[in-house]
């Protein structure tokens, strides 16, 4: 049955709903209205995972901006020896705006340094994104301070944003310098066998952390004034400082050595390896989850609303950019050999898939009456056919095609964001009650009394200064439980509202029974977010943390997520981003998924 208008869209927040209304009639809005999935569909932890970077995710926005924009990104010092002990300082122009990124990196101690510890100052290379230009003097502070590798004594001040830690993927890292001393060009093959990086991500330092300006400092018109842009602008800094330490190791060592070709260069992205903290963060925002979501199934929708022989502003046919990208897509899933673990669809079968899609896209191009047809039809067949993973990557595509709608969408992320959480004292208990039956029914039907239900807790580890998961019975310190149990909270609201008549104030509930105000503001407060809810529990001996951690990385926008356990995702970012030339050219934005370089031509 047909989704009514007022269930579907009305459930929105009201500044996507003007976003549909400013590119759909009554008709074209009802059809948005039916292609939008239920929650029940995708907010599972196994459906998350399966979510692929769109247009719409963070790193695609913020590269949109940075090419739009023309941020001018100059290497204004550069020193190192033929070891990498340097340092470097890059002036950042944005408008207006100014930054300075200085970077100290370190001679290779022998050891890979994989994921993110508390002692993260034990790095290969340091870098601190400044607000403004600072004077020398106060550089050279920073990079007194980067020298003591040591967490317990590394401090900055609020001028600098964030530090942006990175460690070098020896083999590929060594690969590299040692054909640039020689004269001549890596193998880009052997680099895609990493997934193509050179350095990888230490974390981001930040929002306060170590003396870093907080969030709220930056200024309500500044660039970086807009969720994990700071972090991800970060990220790019440190994909370019690979590239020019590379260079200058090889040309310390050789004076006629070559340098990276741009092609190479523009392949290489940045490392990055997640760990299960990023789940609690996920369950303790919920509105974060419900923004992300929203603004891609919304896009998704529209897009499946849309009829296969439609074009863009450009003239463009739709179908034609959508062949081009499938193609350029199952290229990249076949180049780049990742670790799969036995729940990850292996890249081979995800390309196959889209070579499949892409005949049935042409066979539809070629019938006049299946040319009519809305997208979706499509799209379910594929679901029908194909693996969730395969789906979603077509999903991802299909949003791609679509860019004006999703890019206006894209708008309200950090709105969304800012939302805040309160008690509604005077709501009764029987609207409460509602609010359960229509938005947690399924939370309600788990049956917590099962020990699998209750296998697992949460906790805070000095160790790793994150989230980690034990087990109960087996792993001590259970007393010291994080909240993550939102299914647990749920049945326990259910339970107390139990006792009172609907006509009865919550804020009695909550005098009664203080420690409920935290449930009840969470039921409240989400009542009018779509997709705000993962729909697992957390704490179950089979929920297993690398799916949140793909979707969390799939909304960031890693192109390819690659668990390397239950645990621990790996992946890389800004694979074929425009480098700072190109950024200050204003450069074509169409560089996801981009063709594995070929030697002879970089040569």
């Amino acid at each position: 049955m047909e989704k009514p208008v007022e269930s579907a869209l009305a459930a929105l927040p009201a500044q996507l709903q003007e976003v549909v209304g400013r590119f759909a009639d009554s008709a074209q809005t009802r059809a948005v209205a039916r292609w939008l999935r239920p929650a029940e569909r995708c907010m599972t932890p196994t459906a998350l995972s399966c979510f692929k970077s769109t247009r719409v995710s963070f790193a695609r926005v913020l590269a949109r901006r940075m090419i739009e924009q023309r941020w001018r990104i100059r290497n204004e010092e550069f020193h190192c020896d033929a070891e990498g002990d340097g340092y470097g300082i890059y002036a950042i122009d944005i408008g207006s705006h100014r930054l300075t990124y200085v970077m100290r990196a370190f001679r290779w101690d022998g050891v890979e340094k994989v994921g993110r510890r508390s002692d993260g100052a034990i790095r290969d290379m340091f870098g601190a994104i400044f607000l403004g230009v600072p004077d020398r003097e106060r550089i050279n502070r920073e990079i007194a301070t980067f020298n003591l590798r040591d967490a317990d004594r590394m401090r900055t001040d609020s001028s600098v944003t964030g530090w942006t830690p990175g460690s070098r993927s020896a083999r590929f890292f060594d690969h590299v310098v040692d054909a640039l001393t020689a004269g001549r060009q890596p193998d880009p093959g052997f680099i895609g066998l990493g997934t193509g990086y050179l350095l990888r991500n230490g974390g981001y330092l930040g929002s306060g952390r170590n003396g870093t300006l907080s969030y709220e400092g930056y200024g309500d018109d500044h660039p970086l004034r807009h969720p994990f842009f700071a972090d991800l602008f970060g990220l790019y800094m440190v994909r370019q400082v690979s590239i020019d330490l590379v260079n200058g190791i090889a040309a310390a060592r050789n004076n006629n050595a070559a340098r990276l070709a741009p092609d190479i260069a523009k392949f290489i992205g940045v490392g990055n390896s997640s760990g299960q903290g990023m789940c609690v963060a996920l369950q303790r925002w919920p509105h974060w989850v419900s923004t992300w979501v929203t603004v891609r199934e919304l896009a998704l929708a529209y897009a499946k609303s849309m009829p296969v022989d439609s074009s863009g502003a450009s003239g463009v046919r739709r179908s034609d950019r959508l062949l081009d990208l499938l193609e350029r897509t199952a290229a990249y899933y076949t180049s780049v050999h990742a670790q799969c673990e036995d729940y990850v669809v292996p890249h081979k079968q995800v390309a196959a898939s889209l070579l499949t899609f892409k005949g049935w896209v042409r066979e539809a191009c070629a019938s006049r009456h299946d040319r009519q047809r809305p997208w979706g039809e499509l799209v379910a067949r594929a679901e029908a056919t194909f693996d969730g993973e395969s789906t979603e990557q077509i999903n991802s595509l299909l949003v791609e095609v679509f860019p004006e709608f999703a890019d206006t969408a894209a708008d309200y992320l950090p709105v969304g964001a800012n939302r805040e959480r309160d008690v509604v004292p005077e709501m009764r208990v029987g609207e409460l009650r509602g609010l359960l039956r229509k938005g947690y029914s399924w939370a309600l039907q788990t049956d917590l009394r099962l020990a699998k239900a209750r296998q697992h807790f949460w906790y805070h580890s000095i160790d790793n200064g994150e989230q980690r998961r034990g087990e109960r019975i087996i792993d001590p310190h259970e007393e010291y439980e994080s909240f993550i149990d939102h299914i647990g909270l749920v049945q326990r609201l259910a339970s107390v509202l139990a006792c009172y008549q609907d006509t009865d104030p919550v804020a009695e509930v909550i005098a009664d029974v203080p420690e409920i105000a935290f449930a009840v503001s969470r039921v409240q407060y989400l009542a009018r977010l779509p997709y705000c809810e993962i729909r697992g529990g957390l704490i179950d001996r089979d929920f297993l943390p690398a799916h949140l951690i793909r979707f969390f990385l799939s909304v960031l926008g890693m192109e390819c997520t690659n668990p390397l356990s239950i645990r621990y995702v790996r992946g890389v970012f800004f694979t074929g981003m425009p480098l700072p030339a190109e950024l200050a050219r204003g450069t074509s934005e169409d560089w996801t998924f981009p063709h594995l370089p070929q030697l002879a031509a970089a040569e």
